[in-house]
């Protein structure tokens, strides 16, 4: 999962063959120890530049608690896992609500292993509302077998009051796993179901809660406005059979093919309108190609230095939401950490594992001209413009964060975890 924007599991999901690069990782039940706890004061720093290391909470996830993603927005942390919904108040780490499926939930067939979608953010009836989609079995009667549907949940965002839940069909062939509900524009729900070229994507109209179009064989990874990124095509054992798309959010309808008859494909959104492919094109030459492209076009934008990405590998990068790009990728053996004008895409500072003079970072995340990374000796903040030493000591390195917190992962046994920003 690239760094940063929420992906799958802990951040932004890889859209492709299976692989997944971003971090994994769980926690324990949120408010453990801190159920209790008084909320401090809500003030905000732009951005942050320290963490109260000394005082963080459980959000979600660890030992044997499966897959969990997650999303920081204001002073809250929301959670979602293959059967639940919750909301953690991220200064206090107090829980707030949880919502689980209201029908019978079906067997888990992957044992808590498979991609989760981060939760859904949405405005309905001009209310913050959070979406969820569960796996769920209708019971049988008489002679009717039971069947496995989706069921699709709006939860008020403040108090986790169930606002409606629709039952939607599964296609043929897709009776299996649990659906990964990819984002929604406010009008539209995207939900994936299967994987790599046995997958479906539905798109559910919000206001009828009905299913209005099908995509057979699209492996959808990411929303962005009124654009569907993902991945389609079948793969073969001569390669060949994979392509990356952008369908259009309202109807399916494929938009745009940045390039087909693929064996491999890594999707990543940047934020920004942008995000990262990079892919396997066996008929065009044996290298991977990486590139920066446009969610409404699937074309690098004007200006971007297309040949000296090309040359990178495991490309990720991320918009500050402000002014900046920033990257980490492989070049040759080294690693390398850049950051590109989000106007004119220009490079403004590069990092490489070949400079003996600093020590190459792993970045977590960006925002509002910082960026959040670890070296071997511990975290640091960078300045997102000169990529210049902006604090040595902020307590920890976060892959999401906002002005009154940071989300952190202690890895698969601790899971995610989030500090309150003091800084």
């Amino acid at each position: 999962m690239p760094f940063g924007l929420v992906l799958c599991l802990v951040t932004a999901c890889s859209v492709g063959s299976g692989e997944d690069d971003g971090p994994r990782a769980g926690a324990p039940k949120p408010g453990a120890g801190g159920t209790k706890t008084a909320t401090p004061t809500t003030k905000s720093y732009d951005p942050p530049l320290k963490f109260e290391s000394s005082a963080t909470y459980p959000v979600a996830g660890g030992y044997n608690e499966g897959n969990w993603a997650v999303r920081l927005d204001g002073t809250t942390v929301y959670a979602a896992s293959d059967n639940e919904v919750k909301a953690v108040d991220a200064l206090s780490g107090k829980a707030l609500w949880s919502v689980q499926p209201q029908g019978r939930a079906s067997e888990d067939d992957d044992y808590g292993t498979g991609d989760v979608a981060g939760p859904t953010l949405v405005q309905l009836d001009g209310k913050p509302t959070v979406l969820a989609a569960f796996a769920v079995t209708v019971p049988g009667s008489g002679t009717t077998p039971e069947r496995p549907v989706i069921e699709l949940t709006a939860v008020a965002a403040d108090s986790g009051k169930r606002l409606w839940t629709a039952t939607i069909d599964r296609p043929e062939g897709q009776e299996d796993g649990d659906p990964v509900l990819v984002g929604s524009d406010g009008t539209t729900a995207v939900v994936r179901l299967g994987v790599e070229s046995e997958a479906a994507t539905l798109g559910i109209t919000l206001a009828t809660r009905q299913t209005s179009w099908t995509a057979k064989g699209f492996y959808a990874g990411f929303i962005d406005g009124g654009t569907v990124v993902g991945r389609g095509g079948a793969d073969s054992a001569l390669g060949g059979g994979a392509s990356v798309e952008g369908l259009r959010i309202a109807d399916g309808k494929r938009t745009w093919t940045y390039m087909d008859r693929l064996n491999r494909t890594v999707l990543r959104p940047v934020g920004a309108g942008l995000f990262t492919a990079e892919v396997d094109a066996p008929f065009v030459r044996d290298q991977d190609i990486s590139a920066l492209l446009e969610v409404s076009t699937g074309k690098p934008p004007a200006g971007v230095d297309a040949k000296a990405l090309d040359a990178l590998l495991d490309l990720s990068c991320e918009h500050d939401e402000r002014a900046t790009i920033v990257c980490q990728a492989e070049e040759g053996w080294d690693r390398r950490v850049f950051a590109l004008d989000a106007q004119s895409f220009k490079e403004l500072w590069a990092i490489d594992e070949s400079d003996e003079t600093r020590l190459t970072p792993e970045i977590g995340t960006a925002w509002h001209g910082a960026v959040y990374a670890s070296t071997d000796n511990g975290p640091v903040i960078l300045d997102a413009r000169t990529g210049k030493d902006k604090a040595t000591d902020p307590g920890l390195r976060p892959f999401q964060v906002n002005g009154h917190a940071g989300l952190y992962s202690g890895g698969a046994t601790k899971g995610i975890s989030v500090s309150r920003a003091i800084g």
